[in-house]
């Protein structure tokens, strides 16, 4: 056997180099999803959740640990009346569920069920690095992958975000799994073009051709399925894949290249999925968009290259083609509305995703775009996407590679979604690692890493074609082991430039004499960027004051079923199950549905799926008592929950929005310029004082009598498109005695803009008669401060 040569023991393989890189990245993902927000979930004995629908979650895992692997399809502790449909997307509960059955035995405590789904999000993100570091392999190189993972460990806002230790969503499974599912499909897709795959390979049953496309094929659809059992609205993913493959076949039609491989990939990619999100699907409107788009996706690919192979043998012009889909996806639409009409519309409402609009607008993450949003979530991350994509569309238009093309079409749409909706942030942070990854690759190589990096062989090779002396090989085997310094030292300039343009923003280290620590008293100097001060925000979704109210409902309030145990029951389906009369609504805000229901074990009037959002709305900003018992005997309230937000400007504008209303029919941001400059105020209105929400919480349902009313004059200015509202009788406008003298003051003034407006929530400028069918009953009065959550029983 033959000695090695010193440089090649000297060489380390570079899978081990990148197997130790990608354990350190994974060890840094979890150390920033765990450790540095341990303290804001694990709070003495309890956990805290960092989002509503964590609660939900946690519902539906304890009931699949009780009754595992079964899950209720119906559950009628989600909403009163009627209930709502339980786990139509049953995978991430049930993996949780079996995580726990697994590792614990018997039934475990809640505590325990507790801990489990709340380390799962931070292990799913972290698993996520893995496929996104295989696909900037397969698409580029090792080293695209390398820096893609680090991105993805480090990037903030909303894929870390709703990676963190508490975040238990389905968001980050979302992500794993769609990301996986890419993957196998670049694997398969590149592998199927590289081998030329047809349907005679298929037909001849040449296993050696097509054995390793279609297990990546195979892969491909399971993980699709997996997604779509993850997340109701996985038709966005679904379309991306449809436009994907409909893209590449009009490229390999005009390119005179054959398309049989996409077929033989794409069918099986859609029917895999729809096979196993079959048994879940129910029989509702969004389901059934389920049943049309899936058949439909399974078989236009077959439809395509038909009429592909149809053109070719008839030698018609390429350009026709694209023509033909274009009017063949015109009929479609016809015959699908003139069969029904109302599914077409259904089809066509759910490309609101990236236009939403009006009530929906008050969620957070629903919101459109902005600057300030995109460096959060992105940091240069985002405008280095923009010039990666650049470079792929040129790229990709020369090779006319079909993994570049799909990779860059997802990209695209990815962006797209992201422009309509924050949310999509956490897929778009794949895209943005991934292309910025591609970047800083391609700057590197420009700067003579790729030779730097060259084998010895290769560089050997490569002087052997110029130089035929053996000197100059000699000279050129020694290169390889010192190369010249000019070349490191042009490497080293542009990696420390990538390392502060790309790195820094999200893990720069910088001095913080500021704690951001709960309770933190001396400061805490050694910081990690953006990325800690995410991870240690406190997310304030679950309060001790919430907490204490659903835990002391549950103790003090009749069981809806009589049996507390039927909370973990199996139920039967909706159509079969009949509410006892003892049951009854907990009426709140619909943010806090979950915690009703899972921390109260009662039945909430509205949840965070918006189901009874409406209702709640028109309940809280009702204006007399008749008209809220009215709706409360409609939902068959006894108990009405409110928090210091609900009664303020911070949630009462949500639920003015939900009810059809504008919350400038309750209050509005005034103007006074003093001595520093101008400054904005909060002035409520008769209106808001007489809402429900604030003469329950705000007044405890007591009468009030009005103390001050304040009458201001005012003039409107517009600037930059936007009216001001500026006070012109300021600072000190006239109060009167009773409303009655105000009333009178506004009736004398014969010019100018006056409103009756009171400066202070819990001082009421209006007569307030006392609620007779309300009563505070937690928690006792003199204990109320505006971290407590207030519970009031309806009486009679």
């Amino acid at each position: 056997m033959s000695e090695q040569s010193p440089e090649r023991k000297r060489r380390v393989p570079p899978l081990v180099i990148v197997g130790i890189i990608m354990a350190a990245l994974c060890g840094i993902s979890l150390y920033i999803r765990i450790a540095l927000p341990y303290d804001q979930v694990f709070v003495n004995d309890w956990i805290w959740f960092r989002e509503t629908d964590a609660y939900y979650y946690l519902r539906n895992i304890e009931t699949l640990v009780h009754n595992f692997p079964h899950f209720n399809s119906f559950d009628p502790y989600i909403l009163f009346p009627g209930g709502a449909g339980g786990l139509s997307r049953p995978f991430f509960p049930w993996l949780i569920a079996g995580i726990i059955r697994l590792v614990t035995s018997g039934v475990p405590s809640l505590h325990s069920m507790e801990v489990v789904a709340a380390y799962m999000p931070a292990i799913l993100g972290t698993l996520t690095l893995i496929p996104v570091y295989f696909i900037g392999k397969e698409l580029f190189n090792r080293w695209v992958g390398v820096i893609a993972a680090a991105l993805a460990a480090i990037l903030p806002g909303e894929f870390l975000h709703r990676s963190l230790l508490g975040f238990t969503d389905h968001h980050v499974a979302e992500v794993l799994f769609s990301t996986v599912c890419i993957l196998f499909l670049i694997m398969a897709v590149k592998r199927a073009r590289e081998r030329e795959i047809s349907f005679k390979h298929i037909l001849n049953r040449d296993w050696s051709v097509i054995t390793r496309p279609l297990i990546y094929t195979l892969l491909a659809g399971i993980f699709l399925g997996l997604y779509l059992l993850v997340w109701q609205g996985g038709l966005l993913f679904i379309f991306i894949i449809f436009v994907c493959l409909a893209i590449q076949f009009v490229v390999d039609h005009l390119g005179h290249k054959s398309s049989d491989y996409l077929c033989i990939v794409g069918t099986p990619v859609f029917l895999v999925a729809f096979l196993m999100l079959l048994p879940v699907l129910g029989v509702g409107e969004f389901d059934a968009l389920y049943r049309l788009s899936m058949p439909i996706a399974i078989v236009v690919p077959i439809v395509l290259s038909v009429i592909s192979r149809l053109m070719a043998s008839k030698a018609l012009k390429p350009v026709y083609y694209p023509l033909a889909l274009l009017g063949l996806l015109g009929i479609g639409l016809a015959v699908l509305y003139a069969i029904n009409p109302s599914l077409f519309q259904s089809v066509f409402t759910q490309f609101s995703v990236f236009t939403p609009a009006g009530a929906r607008l008050t969620i957070m993450e629903v919101h459109p775009l902005a600057l300030q949003i995109a460096w959060s979530n992105f940091n240069t991350s985002f405008f280095i996407s923009f010039v990666s994509l650049a470079m792929l569309v040129y790229i990709a238009g020369k090779e006319k590679s079909a993994d570049k093309i799909l990779f860059l079409v997802w990209s695209i749409l990815m962006l797209i979604a992201l422009f309509g909706q924050r949310r999509f942030g956490y897929y778009y942070t794949i895209n943005a690692a991934l292309l910025t990854g591609y970047f800083s690759w391609k700057m590197l190589d420009i700067a003579g890493l790729r030779k730097l990096l060259a084998k010895p062989k290769e560089v050997v090779g490569a002087v052997k074609k110029f130089k035929k002396n053996k000197r100059a090989r000699e000279k050129a085997k020694k290169k390889t082991s010192m190369q010249p310094r000019g070349a490191w030292v042009n490497v080293i300039v542009v990696g420390v430039i990538l390392f502060f343009l790309v790195i820094f923003p999200s893990t720069g280290l910088f001095w913080r004499d500021e704690p951001t620590k709960i309770g933190t008293a001396s400061p805490d100097w050694f910081r990690i960027g953006i990325t800690r001060y995410i991870a240690e925000t406190p997310n304030p979704i679950m309060s001790e004051g919430w907490y204490k109210s659903c835990s002391w409902l549950q103790d003090n309030s009749p069981e809806p079923f009589g049996d507390p145990d039927f909370y973990y029951e199996l139920y039967p389906p909706k159509a079969e199950f009949e509410y006892p009369e003892t049951a009854y609504g907990v009426m709140s805000w619909w943010d806090y549905g979950y915690f009703i229901m899972q921390i109260g074990h009662r039945i909430p009037n509205a949840n965070p799926g918006q189901a009874g959002a409406v209702q709640a709305g028109e309940f809280f900003i009702s204006q007399s008592e008749d008209s809220a018992n009215e709706l409360a005997d409609e939902l068959g309230t006894k108990y009405v929950m409110i928090d210091y937000a609900m009664a303020t400007p911070a949630k009462f504008y949500a639920m003015a929005d939900w009810a059809g209303n504008d919350s400038s029919e309750f209050y509005d941001i005034y103007y006074l310029q003093t001595s520093s400059g101008w400054q904005g105020m909060y002035l409520f209105y008769p209106a808001y004082y007489n809402s429900t929400v604030v003469r329950l919480y705000n007044f405890d349902a007591k009468a009030a009598v009005a103390t001050q009313p304040m009458v201001i004059a005012y003039q409107e200015q517009e600037i930059e498109g936007e009216t001001f509202r500026i006070i012109t009788n300021g600072p000190n406008p006239p109060t009167f005695p009773t409303y009655e003298d105000a009333q009178a003051y506004v009736a004398a003034q014969t010019s100018g803009n006056y409103r009756i407006v009171g400066t202070d929530p819990f001082t009421s400028i209006v007569p307030l008669e006392e609620l007779d069918s309300y009563q505070l009953v937690y928690p006792l009065e003199g204990t109320t401060n505006t971290t407590t959550v207030k519970v009031f029983q309806r009486l009679g």
